[in-house]
C-alpha cells in the first residue's frame, strides 16, 4: 500500500520532532548542572555554611563583584558594586558575612561584607597584595595570602583586623620559579587548630599549626602534583592531584581520613576534565567548579554519585569559536531570530503535530455527518 505524499511528509516531521525532543531531554538530564549563563566570567563559587546559597565573583558589570545565588542558579543577588574590584568570596561560619579581597593589581586588602545590609569593613592594611581569605570554623580568625617583594606567605588575622600574624617564611617565591598567586588555597580543620595548604611548588599538601605555623610532613604522595586542599566538616581532607601531558590534562580528587595518620587515601573522583580549585559541600556530596567549557567561565555543580563522576570524566564538547563572545540568550535585548536550526525544527514539529490534530478532528466531523 502506497503512502500519500502529505501523509509521508507528516510522518517524517513527527519523527524529526520526536528525535529533537529526545535530544533536549538528554541534554537537560546531564548530571552536571550549569548555574550561570552570561557573557562574563563567573568564578570562585563558595557554599554558604547551610548550603542554601552560593557566593561567586563575576565581572558582568565591569569590575569583579560578588554575587550570591541559590544552589540551582536562581535568585541572584549582587553583594558588592561600585569601583571595588572584589574577589575570592568566603562565608563566615554563621553565614552572616562574606570575606573578600579588594583592590588593584598593585595593592589588595581583605574586607568583610555583611550579608544583611551589604556594609563593608576593611580587615587588613598591609599595603601589599592580600588575597584568598578563609575563615576558621570557630569564626575567630581569617587566614589569607600576602604577596610582597616577589614572595608569598600565609598570614592570619582576627576579623576586626587585630593580631595580624605571618605563619610562613617565603612559602613561594619568584626567585625559586614558584607560583605566587592563584595556584594556592588554604583550608581550616574543623577544630580550627590546623590549616591545610600546598607547598611552594604546589606539589605536596602539608598541615600548618594555626598558631605557630609549624608544618607537618606532607600528607600527599611525592610523585604527584597535589594542591587545593579542602577540609570537610567531619575532618576528612580532600585534595586535588593534577596531571598534565603533551596532549591532555586532568585532575583527580582524593580524600584522607579524619585522623590524617597516613592511612590509605580514598578515591573521590578521577579523570576529572576540569581544573581546580573546587568547592565541596560540607558533607562532600556536592561539587562546585568554574569552567570555560561553554566559551567563557561559568559555574557548574554536580552530585558526586556514580553518574556525576562519570560526567566529570567525560571530555566536554568542543566550543564553536564564533559563539565565544556572543551574549547568552538571557542577556540579549530586543528581538533577534535564532541563529541555530533547532528552534526552527521544533516549531515545524509543533506545526506538524497541530496538523495531525486538525486533520483528525476534521475526519471525525465528516464521519459524524455521514449516514450510518
Amino acid at each position: 500500500m502506497s503512502v500519500k505524499p502529505l501523509r509521508l511528509f507528516r510522518v517524517l516531521w513527527l519523527a524529526a520532532f520526536a528525535a529533537l525532543l529526545t535530544t533536549y531531554v538528554t541534554a537537560a538530564a546531564s548530571p552536571i548542572r550549569q548555574l550561570t549563563n552570561t557573557s562574563a566570567a563567573n568564578l570562585r563559587p563558595a557554599w554558604s555554611p547551610d548550603g542554601s546559597r552560593i557566593a561567586f565573583q563575576s565581572n558582568r558589570d565591569g569590575a569583579y563583584h560578588i554575587y550570591a545565588m541559590d544552589p540551582d542558579g536562581a535568585n541572584v543577588r549582587q553583594m558588592s558594586s561600585g569601583d571595588n574590584d572584589d574577589r575570592h568570596p568566603a562565608w563566615s561560619p554563621d553565614g552572616k558575612y562574606i570575606a573578600v579581597d579588594s583592590g588593584s593589581t598593585q595593592k589588595r586588602e581583605v574586607w568583610v561584607i555583611e550579608v544583611g545590609n551589604l556594609s563593608r569593613t576593611q580587615v587588613t592594611n598591609l599595603g601589599a597584595i592580600a588575597s584568598f581569605p578563609s575563615w576558621s570554623p570557630d569564626g575567630r580568625m581569617l587566614s589569607f595570602y600576602v604577596y610582597q617583594a616577589g614572595a608569598m606567605d600565609l598570614w592570619t588575622v582576627r576579623p576586626d583586623g587585630a593580631a595580624p600574624t605571618r605563619l610562613t617564611r617565603s612559602l613561594a617565591s619568584e626567585e625559586s620559579n614558584q607560583c605566587t598567586f592563584a595556584c594556592h588555597a588554604a583550608s581550616w580543620s574543623p577544630d580550627s587548630r590546623r590549616i591545610a595548604i600546598a607547598d611552594g611548588d604546589g606539589a605536596r599538601v602539608v598541615l600548618l599549626s594555626a598558631t605557630g605555623g609549624a608544618a607537618s610532613a606532607p600528607v600527599s604522595p611525592a610523585d604527584e602534583r597535589s594542591h587545593f586542599p579542602i577540609f570537610l566538616s567531619d575532618g576528612q581532607l580532600v585534595y586535588v592531584s593534577e596531571h598534565i601531558t603533551i596532549d591532555q590534562s586532568w585532575t583527580d580528587l582524593w580524600s584522607i581520613g579524619a585522623n590524617l595518620d597516613g592511612a590509605a587515601r580514598r578515591e573521590v573522583a578521577t579523570n576529572v576534565q576540569a581544573q581546580g580549585p573546587f568547592e565541596l559541600s560540607g558533607d562532600g556530596r556536592q561539587l562546585l567548579f568554574a569552567s570555560p567549557r561553554t566559551g567563557n567561565f561559568e559555574i557548574y555543580a554536580v552530585t558526586l554519585d556514580a553518574a556525576g563522576k562519570a560526567a566529570l570524566a567525560t571530555k566536554p564538547e568542543r566550543i564553536n569559536p564564533a559563539d565565544v563572545t556572543a551574549p547568552a540568550p538571557a542577556q540579549r535585548s530586543g528581538f533577534a531570530l535564532p541563529t541555530t536550526a533547532e528552534p526552527y525544527l521544533l516549531a515545524l514539529g509543533l506545526l506538524a503535530l497541530l496538523g495531525v490534530g486538525v486533520e483528525s478532528l476534521t475526519r471525525r466531523r465528516r464521519r459524524a455527518k455521514t449516514p450510518g
